[in-house]
């Protein structure tokens, strides 16, 4: 008896051939698979954020979008002619008379002759398209579209491309982008000036050795930041708040980027500056929908833990030095002053790596706009890098630097607060406009209302001020003075300051 199998004919083979492959049909996909490509659909980034980018980085994302642009999916293998097949030739002539079908899957056809041509490049006209087809109108980018984050290498280019630029960007071959502000040999002087809380004798290597300790036992990023941060802002009774999403600020490019959080930021008390100012520059200088929280920031920090990114977080800082220094200048715009552009910093921008135990100190500062369709533009400086971790000496000079730059801060935000106050018009005959010049002493700039509320860390100069070495008489140290408040100076020599509303004198 023979063991062979029967042979089968070619023709046969064929076909069985055909039975076991079948045609892919790409429509018929799992309902899961489905579900997450259209998820996907729904939260990837606005097609007008790729278009306006003046350089393309390749990254995964990029390549995605390629991909969504160009690659069609393949069509399914049309149904075998067998000549048997019966037509409705009413239907057909209507279906013709519609158009009959359409070509644009083919390749090589350029479409009809009023239409542009198409090409496999990323054009956002492709950009949901599947959507349309479903629901018989474009889909709403605005609230489906994917915001891009400091996480994306693209998200430093997009600043760029709107007039922030991190410190060393350069122009051209004649810029080495080292555009320092004005008053940058200022601020330096000010970070070095010493500090009695962060002498040997106050903070010895033993609080260092804590310190240290703290510093590498934590391993994500909000344990750095609420247990060795602390360490290194000190105690300073300045309001400030940490993580605080800035929901209600106007957006700083063109509303592709996510709204900032920064990890903490220094401000002052609402109260403190007019209502009517608050209100009239809420979209600048009032960054939480909470409106208790502190308003004109101008003091940031990043903090990233030992798996953090130092470009993120260099990224970050710069985003939110320039969200701060576009409230400054928008208030010093409100008050009038003589230089609006006077290259002067009023912003600073911090970073803390717990992983290298680097901290690293930014100017921000506004600059003219080069573009017709920007009011204006911002650039970041570099002050100094510490490094915390290195030994007891290297983290006084480190934090020294730190809180002086709090205080400075702080001292510029309570100028132009009383500045503005006086700016405000006295509607109600009350002298609203005038009671704040009590904020600010005529002789320096030392804050000398009973509300405000000085360091408990003070320098260990005399005043506790922030005078510069070669102008000690200057209320400040900027070369514009801020406008001068309703009321007169008082005597020279003086430092008693007159209230704001004069009482008749009595015959």
């Amino acid at each position: 008896m023979s063991s062979e199998k029967p042979s089968i004919p070619r023709s046969r083979r064929r076909k069985l051939c055909a039975e076991v492959e079948p045609a892919t049909d790409f429509s018929l996909q799992p309902t899961s698979k489905r579900g997450k490509l259209e998820k996907h659909q729904r939260h990837r980034t606005a097609s007008r954020f790729w278009d306006n980018l003046s350089r393309l980085w390749l990254t995964p994302r990029a390549l995605r979008e390629f991909d969504r642009r160009t690659v069609r999916s393949a069509a399914p293998a049309p149904p075998e002619w067998t000549g048997k097949e019966k037509f409705d030739l009413a239907q057909l002539k209507r279906f013709a008379r519609h158009g009959g079908p359409s070509l644009c899957n083919l390749r090589g056809y350029s479409g009809p002759e009023s239409a542009a041509p198409s090409s496999r490049t990323m054009d956002s006209s492709q950009s949901g398209s599947r959507k349309r087809a479903k629901t018989g109108r474009a889909p709403n980018a605005a609230s489906n579209a994917r915001r891009t984050s400091a996480y994306d290498p693209i998200f430093e280019q997009h600043l760029i491309d709107h007039g922030i630029y991190p410190h060393g960007y350069g122009h051209g071959d004649n810029d080495n982008g080292s555009v320092y502000p004005d008053n940058w040999e200022e601020i330096d002087e000010m970070l070095a000036r010493p500090r009695r809380s962060l002498s040997p004798s106050r903070f010895p290597r033993e609080a260092f050795l804590q310190f240290e300790k703290t510093n590498t036992e934590a391993l994500s990023e909000n344990t750095v930041m609420s247990k060795a941060f602390p360490i290194i802002a000190g105690t300073a009774n300045i309001p400030s708040e940490q993580n605080i999403l800035f929901g209600n600020l106007e957006d700083l490019t063109d509303g592709i980027i996510v709204q900032a959080r920064p990890d903490f930021y220094d401000g002052s008390r609402p109260a403190e500056l007019d209502q009517h100012i608050r209100e009239k520059l809420g979209p600048y200088i009032v960054p939480s929908t909470n409106t208790t929280a502190p308003c004109l920031p101008n003091f940031f920090t990043e903090g990233k833990g030992p798996d953090g990114s130092p470009v993120v977080c260099m990224r970050q800082a710069l985003y939110n030095g320039a969200l701060g220094a576009r409230g400054v200048h928008e208030l010093r715009s409100y008050i009038g002053v003589e230089r609006l552009y006077d290259n002067n910093s009023y912003t600073i921008s911090s970073s803390y790596q717990s992983g290298s135990g680097t901290l690293r100190l930014d100017t921000i500062h506004p600059t003219p706009s080069t573009k017709p369709n920007r009011k204006y533009g911002f650039r970041m400086t570099k002050l100094g890098i510490w490094s915390m971790t290195h030994n007891s000496d290297a983290f006084r000079v480190g934090a020294t630097a730190f809180r002086n730059a709090r205080d400075w801060a702080k001292q510029k935000r309570e100028e132009l607060i009383a500045a503005a106050n006086g700016k405000v018009p006295d509607t109600d005959g009350s002298g609203l406009g005038s009671s704040t010049q009590s904020f600010v002493s005529p002789s320096s700039n030392k804050p000398t209302h009973p509300g405000s509320e000085t360091s408990s860390d003070e320098l260990t100069l005399d005043d506790g001020t922030f005078a510069s070495s070669n102008r000690k008489t200057s209320a400040s140290v900027r070369t514009d003075p801020l406008p001068k408040v309703s009321n007169p100076r008082s005597k020279k020599g003086s430092h008693v300051n007159k209230g704001p509303v004069r009482r008749p004198e009595t015959s």
